[in-house]
């Protein structure tokens, strides 16, 4: 049987690689990419063994892990070698491309502040259930059409949303402000309230009283532990909502805007057009 290996052009400087090894031994991909320092590796089943600069450093992907690397001068030379049944998906982009992607989302991607852009960065960690999610159904859309490559862009960003909230909250785990285990609590209820008001959420000044919070220490402390601004974490919670429901294709478009609180179904499609590239209508069709 054939390996199954397709480079996809999403976007000026934003290309996703979907590699499969179908055969019964080792298959060797090299990962270099003028112009694209920027590399995520998504191991989503079989092992991944990288070898890089000539195999001077090695490290080794399971199922379900991630490895990223950013090198800003110079493109490393990395050679991916997967195993049998081993399949990976790969996103290499721009510094550029990844800023225009995330530039409408409160998202602290810190690694590439002007301080770093000048160092070799790598991470290595265990992908969650939302981001595996995600990047199976890219590497299972087929691209037929122009609407294929616009979902694709839309999973991205949603990976990305995914990926750097996980690692703010890393960074993020020796912040003072957390370190406190009732104000953690805290915040942890004042999530709960917004959810289970998600629809008429109450003002910040109401759910800092009903908390026992400073409005500071909350909003503060709310972006530290969940990686967004509270308004920007009910807006993106209410939209992915929105989605799922949009899947289960149940109710109407105009049905989910109401439900999700929207005065008007005008004001649901820009808004989630905004986040996913796309609107509810053609996502249900290409769903």
């Amino acid at each position: 049987m054939k390996n199954f290996f397709e480079e996809i052009n999403i976007d000026n400087r934003l290309l996703v690689i979907k590699s499969e090894n179908l055969s019964k031994t080792n298959i060797k991909l090299n990962t270099k990419r003028k112009g694209l320092p920027i590399q995520f590796h998504f191991d989503l089943s079989g092992k991944i063994l990288f070898s890089i600069i000539k195999g001077t450093h090695k490290l080794e992907l399971q199922p379900n892990d991630s490895l990223f690397f950013f090198n800003p001068k110079n493109i490393i030379p990395i050679e991916a070698i997967i195993s049998p049944e081993g399949k990976m998906l790969s996103i290499m982009l721009s510094l550029e491309a990844i800023h225009r992607l995330l530039d409408n989302f409160a998202i602290d991607f810190s690694f590439f502040s002007p301080k770093n852009t000048k160092k070799k960065l790598y991470q290595k960690r265990k992908l969650s259930a939302n981001e595996l999610i995600v990047l199976n159904q890219i590497f299972k859309r087929e691209i037929t059409s122009p609407i294929d490559i616009i979902f694709i862009k839309a999973k991205i960003i949603e990976l990305f949303t995914y990926y750097f909230h996980q690692t703010t909250i890393k960074q993020n785990n020796d912040c003072r402000q957390l370190k406190n285990e009732k104000i953690v609590e805290k915040i942890k209820k004042a999530k709960q309230i917004l959810i289970e008001n998600i629809n008429e959420p109450p003002p910040i000044e109401n759910l800092a009283d009903e908390v026992l919070l400073p409005i500071n220490v909350l909003k503060k402390g709310f972006k530290e532990l969940y990686g967004e601004p509270i308004y920007k974490y009910i807006l993106n919670y209410k939209l992915e909502l929105a989605r799922h429901l949009l899947l289960s294709k149940k109710y109407s478009v105009k049905e989910i805007s109401y439900q999700m609180g929207y005065s008007a179904p005008t004001h649901f499609v820009v808004a989630f057009k905004k986040k996913f590239g796309i609107t509810p209508k053609k996502y249900i069709q290409n769903s």
